[in-house]
C-alpha cells in the first residue's frame, strides 16, 4: 500500500497547518497539497516545501471537491495505491494510517467492495464523538461506536482521515465539483453505495476535529455553526441530494428535516441572521432547480 496524503488548504492558520503535516508526514508515502487560493498562500508554499510536499496552487478558490479531484489525479499519475483525504486543521495522532489500513484489509476480506474507510472523529466544539449512520427503511440509525474494535459500516464517512482505494474511483467515478462544498462526501459515498461498495468507520483509529466555529443547541440537537455562505452550499446541496435517485428514503427525510431546523436555527440564534436568511432561501431556490456550481460563479 502506498499511500498519498491529499491536504486542501483554503487561507489555513500556518501553526496549525505546520503541526497537521508534522504528525501526518511519518505515516504517508507522500503529500500533496491543493491550496485553493489562499490569501496566505506564500507561507502555504513555505510549509508545503518543509514537509516535503507537492504543492498544487490555484489562484482562486475552486472548491473542495475539484481540489481532491487534483490531488487523485496526481495520486494517480505518482504510482500511489490510496489516498488518504485531509483538511488543513485535521491533526492525526500517531499510528492513525497505519489503523486505518489494517482495518481496511478487515473489511475488504470480510465484506469485498469497500469505498473508504475513515476514523472515529471526537468533535471539540459539541465535545461529541461521530457515530455510524445506516438508513433502515424510512429510519436513519445513529449506531455508537463506543466499545466497538471492530469497523462499522457506514452509509457515509467524513472525507477528512478517509483512506480510499484510487481503483474505487473507475467505478464510482470523481468527486462532483458542481456541489463545491458541503455534502460532497456524502454524494460520493451515497453513490459508491449504489455501485455495491460499503464504506467504514475504524473506531481504533481516533482523530480530535473541529467543525464550525461552535454549536448552537436545538433541543437534544447540536448544529455546528459555519460562516453563513456555508448555510447556501448545505441546504442546496441537500436538497438537491435528496432528488437524487441513489439518496436512500430515510436520508432524503433527514435533508428536508435538517433544512427546516436550519432555517429555524440560523435565523434566530446565529449571528449574521438577515445575511444567513437571504442566502438559505436562495440556497433553497437553487437547490430545487438544480443550479449548482459556485456560488460567485
Amino acid at each position: 500500500m502506498r499511500v498519498l496524503a491529499v491536504a486542501v488548504t483554503y487561507n489555513p492558520d500556518i501553526p496549525l497547518l505546520v503541526q497537521a503535516f508534522g504528525a501526518l508526514a511519518p505515516q504517508v508515502e507522500g503529500i500533496a497539497v491543493v491550496d485553493n487560493g489562499s490569501s496566505n498562500a506564500e507561507e502555504v508554499q513555505r510549509v508545503a516545501s518543509d514537509a516535503g510536499a507537492t504543492l498544487v496552487a490555484s489562484s482562486e478558490n475552486l472548491g473542495i471537491a475539484a481540489a481532491q479531484n487534483r490531488g487523485i489525479a496526481l495520486a494517480r499519475a505518482g504510482g500511489f495505491s490510496h489516498a488518504l483525504l485531509l483538511d488543513q486543521d485535521t491533526v492525526l495522532g500517531p499510528g492513525t494510517v497505519a489503523s486505518l489500513a489494517d482495518g481496511l484489509r478487515l473489511v475488504e476480506e470480510s465484506h469485498g467492495n469497500v469505498a473508504a474507510i475513515g476514523p472515529a472523529y471526537y468533535e471539540l466544539n459539541s465535545q461529541t464523538q461521530t457515530r455510524a449512520y445506516r438508513a433502515h427503511g424510512l429510519r436513519l440509525l445513529r449506531l455508537s461506536l463506543r466499545g466497538e474494535k471492530r469497523p462499522l459500516a457506514s452509509d457515509f464517512i467524513i472525507a477528512s482521515g478517509s483512506l480510499i482505494p484510487l481503483s474505487v474511483f473507475d467505478t464510482v467515478g470523481p468527486f462532483r465539483e458542481d456541489l463545491f462544498i458541503d455534502l460532497v462526501d456524502v454524494e460520493w459515498c451515497f453513490r459508491a453505495r449504489a455501485a455495491g461498495y460499503k464504506s467504514f468507520l475504524a473506531p481504533t483509529a481516533t482523530v480530535e476535529h473541529r467543525l464550525g466555529r461552535g454549536v448552537v443547541r436545538v433541543g437534544t440537537r447540536q448544529i455546528a455553526i459555519h460562516v453563513p455562505v456555508r448555510n447556501y452550499y448545505w441546504v442546496r446541496n441537500a436538497l438537491w441530494l435528496a432528488r437524487q435517485p441513489y439518496t436512500p428514503p430515510a436520508w432524503r427525510l433527514y435533508f428536508l428535516s435538517r433544512c427546516a431546523a436550519f432555517l429555524a436555527t440560523y435565523t434566530t440564534l446565529a449571528d449574521k441572521r438577515a445575511l444567513r436568511l437571504r442566502l438559505i432561501a436562495k440556497g433553497i431556490r437553487d437547490g430545487l432547480r438544480s443550479r449548482l456550481g459556485s456560488l460567485e460563479g
